[in-house]
């Protein structure tokens, strides 16, 4: 069955039937009156449109109009919306859908207005959108842009909102990374409309808990990418790339190409004519959730474009400097108080993020020097300034700024866990491994801090590892879960050279058959033991340490989602005579391994099934693959291997002298702690 286009095309559907119910439910060619008149009427305040117990759709809008439809046309996109139920699943499927949303619209022209604002038509209307096709969704946009007005109206509307944002989210998937020339013709007097629309109410746009949401997906259409502020660019990932993320690198920076088409010209337009309208309320905007939330959009459509930026963030710190004014100056006029209440505000506090995430690294650095240095410990301790002190330190690549906060924070790292800050001292650490600067000194100040109130060693093992991994509790490896931020820092300082490090590998070491299972089985544990398990730069005796202070229970951590992974680790830095043990123990419980979710790729991936088959001919694949690892190694690795047993004596003896170091240093902590002690006894 085929149906003719308007552009005189015919397409193939993929069943009859279903091109017999697309024809069914065209509207007759008979209306009681134009859309146009209905329009009119409804201005007019007519009875007729007014009455909902006919059957049609009557909204009013905060314009005062009421926007109606009437019955017969209420009536056909009810019919509609049985055949949106389900979705499509083969091509004919979807083309089929293109055909009904087409027609639907078509119907839809001069109702657009009031079926995006009714509850229930305005969900049929987004599932058509996300089937139509480009010349249907053009013209959608163009009714809901007839007027000056229409748009801001439909987006105060609840449910119209919602239609709004996801009209624009059509428009930014047809855009796509590469659109057609005849595309973009299209939608520039629709994008016109908009931005216009959402200019003329500026601020109410901005406070609007409605209309702002539709705002900052304008600006996701227009620069290419999600503008949107979500947890993710500000959460704990973010602020310790580097540390935890196997790449290190800065990568929510924003400074790569956007995903989709850039509307360059747009976006600048609509920037400068939003904060142009916006520079009276600016201020009190950062103190507004949706106000900051709109701002910080703003930033992220503008990340990479340092020109842009250089006057944006000014504006947003409550300054304007004059055109021409060098970097390093741009910040002169800004008041110092007024930026500090922003970072000690809730919402401006976000902001003050977004900023530091965005800003070039000269305007960083420019307001580092301006607004942090030599206020750190303040900040840190603050309940909201301290989150942006971390974005700071997740956002700068300088090593002088992380020199900085250590020569600030280093001796208060102690102080400032205590006081649940522990995340200020994650960042540093982050930031240390990132630009590989202050790891020795990072890792004697976490160190001291650790051990101030506790005893450094129990029962002759360094108690630093497990401090960290459970940081708030007093019951240590028997009270439950990891600390986040505790294994986070494990797993940073884990990446430091080995060198800088040696009492924390030391603790790892030395942990307990418990206390390694638990933390194995643990989220946060499970990546600090899998880091160092597979890391190339530690000691395989250390490594063997471990891996033997695991193998009380290899079933229990192959019944383990997280434990799952130590033991792939754990098999990586093992001998073969381990290995056996542990595959050999993962055959007696197969079962219940089987039973897991990862089950059977874990005894896929170690070869379980053939080690009960043939223990014999397992143990031979196993060193043939040994030896191939080996002859890979000798052939692409010679010079790295040669080079670290030329200096394994050397390794030695440095560890001998840094556990004398370590065992003075903790003399003269335990020393301090008793003085700390009678201090605290002569003041009670």
């Amino acid at each position: 069955a085929t149906t003719a286009l308007a552009d005189g095309r015919r397409r193939r559907l993929g069943r009859p039937e279903a091109l017999a119910r697309t024809r069914s439910l065209r509207r007759p060619a008979s209306r009681t009156s134009p859309p146009g008149a209905a329009m009119a009427d409804a201005s007019n305040g007519g009875d007729e449109f007014n009455r909902h117990d006919g059957g049609g759709v009557s909204i009013l809008g905060v314009d005062g109009r009421r926007y109606t439809v009437d019955e017969s046309t209420a009536s056909y996109f009810y019919e509609i919306e049985a055949l949106l139920q389900t979705d499509p699943e083969t091509p004919e499927q979807f083309e089929e859908r293109t055909i009904l949303a087409g027609n639907a619209l078509e119907e839809a022209v001069g109702y657009e207005m009031a079926l995006s604002m009714d509850a229930r038509c305005s969900r049929i209307v987004e599932k058509l959108l996300t089937a139509a096709g480009d010349d249907d969704l053009v013209r959608f946009l163009a009714g809901i842009t007839k007027e000056a007005t229409d748009f801001y109206v439909l987006c105060k509307s609840l449910f119209g909102s919602r239609v709004a944002e996801h009209a624009l989210g059509c428009v930014a998937a047809k855009v796509g990374k590469t659109p057609t020339e005849e595309l973009l013709r299209k939608l520039e007097p629709c994008i016109r409309a908009v931005a216009d629309g959402i200019v003329a109410e500026a601020v109410n746009c901005a406070y609007d808990p409605r209309v702002s949401p539709v705002a900052r997906k304008f600006l996701s259409v227009l620069s290419g990418r999600e503008c949107a502020p979500v947890a993710k660019a500000g959460g704990l990932a973010g602020k310790l790339k580097g540390g935890t993320s196997k790449a290190g690198a800065f990568a929510d920076s924003g400074i790569g190409r956007p995903d989709r088409h850039r509307f360059e010209d747009e976006l600048k337009a609509f920037a400068d004519a939003m904060l142009a309208a916006l520079e009276p309320e600016l201020w009190n905007l950062t103190e507004d959730a949706c106000g900051s939330a709109f701002l910080q959009a703003m930033l992220n459509a503008h990340q990479g474009d340092a020109a842009a930026l250089n006057w944006i963030v000014p504006g947003f710190l409550g300054c304007a400097p004059a055109v021409g004014t060098p970097e390093g100056e741009l910040l002169a006029d800004a008041d110092e108080k007024d930026v500090r209440q922003l970072m000690d505000s809730r919402a401006g506090s976000h902001l003050f993020e977004a900023i530091l995430r965005a800003a070039p690294p000269k305007l960083l650095n420019e307001i580092f020097r301006r607004f942090f240095r030599g206020k750190l410990r303040a900040l840190a301790s603050h309940p909201s300034a301290n989150f942006v002190l971390q974005a700071f330190l997740g956002a700068t690549g300088d090593a002088d700024h992380v020199a900085t906060a250590l020569m600030e924070l280093g001796q208060d790292f102690g102080s400032l866990m205590r006081e649940r800050r522990a995340g200020v001292v994650a960042a540093i650490l982050a930031a240390c491994a990132r630009t590989r600067s202050g790891e020795r000194d990072a890792a004697k100040s976490l160190a001291r801090g650790l051990t101030a109130k506790m005893p450094a060693r129990k029962e002759g093992r360094s108690q630093l590892a497990p401090a960290l991994l459970w940081m708030n509790q007093h019951s240590g490896a028997g009270g439950g879960r990891c600390d986040v931020l505790g294994a986070a820092m494990l797993q940073t300082i884990l990446k430091f050279p080995p060198d800088a490090i040696p009492q924390f590998i030391e603790s790892v070491a030395s942990m307990t058959p418990g206390e390694a299972t638990s933390a194995a089985c643990d989220a946060g544990g499970s990546r600090a033991l899998e880091a160092f398990l597979g890391s190339h730069a530690h000691r395989p005796r250390d490594k063997k340490d471990v891996v033997q202070s695991l193998g009380g229970d290899w079933a229990k951590l192959a019944t383990s989602a997280c434990g799952s992974h130590v033991l792939e680790a754990a098999y990586g830095a093992a001998d073969q005579r381990t290995r056996e043990n542990i595959v050999s123990a993962m055959s007696r419980a197969e079962s219940q391994i089987q039973g897991t979710r990862h089950g059977p790729h874990l005894l896929r991936r170690l070869g379980v099934s053939q080690f009960r088959a043939d223990p014999e001919q397992w143990n031979k694949r196993a060193k043939q693959a040994e030896d191939v690892k080996a002859d890979f190694a000798r052939e692409f690795g010679m010079e790295e291997e040669e080079e670290e047993d030329n200096r394994g004596s050397k390794k030695r003896k440095t560890e001998d002298v840094a556990q004398e170091e370590n065992a003075n240093e903790v003399d003269a902590e335990e020393d301090e702690e008793d003085e700390e002690d009678e201090e605290d006894e002569e003041d009670e």
